[in-house]
């Protein structure tokens, strides 16, 4: 029902037709329609060049304060059950 009350916008452009066959044709090749495609190329770009800092996943300054450092020498040992060859 969320999905319904959605407000969408449209985007209208113009391409040159080498780039529209070649993205029509790619579009295609993979099983999605124009209109996916354009929408997952949109999307793709916008996480590659989004301002992010908004986002505090994304802040630099946050993140785990633990004092102790992480030893792995011994993962293959602790997973596994044996040492690690040398």
């Amino acid at each position: 029902m969320a999905h319904a009350m959605m407000k969408k916008r449209v985007i209208q452009t113009e391409v040159a037709p080498e780039v529209y066959e070649f993205v029509s044709r790619t579009a295609k090749a993979k099983g999605l329609t124009l209109k996916e495609a354009v929408r997952e190329a949109l999307r793709a770009w916008a996480a590659r060049e989004g301002d992010l800092s908004w986002d505090p996943l994304f802040d630099p300054n946050w993140g785990f304060k633990g004092g102790k450092k992480t030893d792995s020498s011994r993962v293959d040992e602790v997973l596994y059950g044996r040492k690690k060859r040398r």
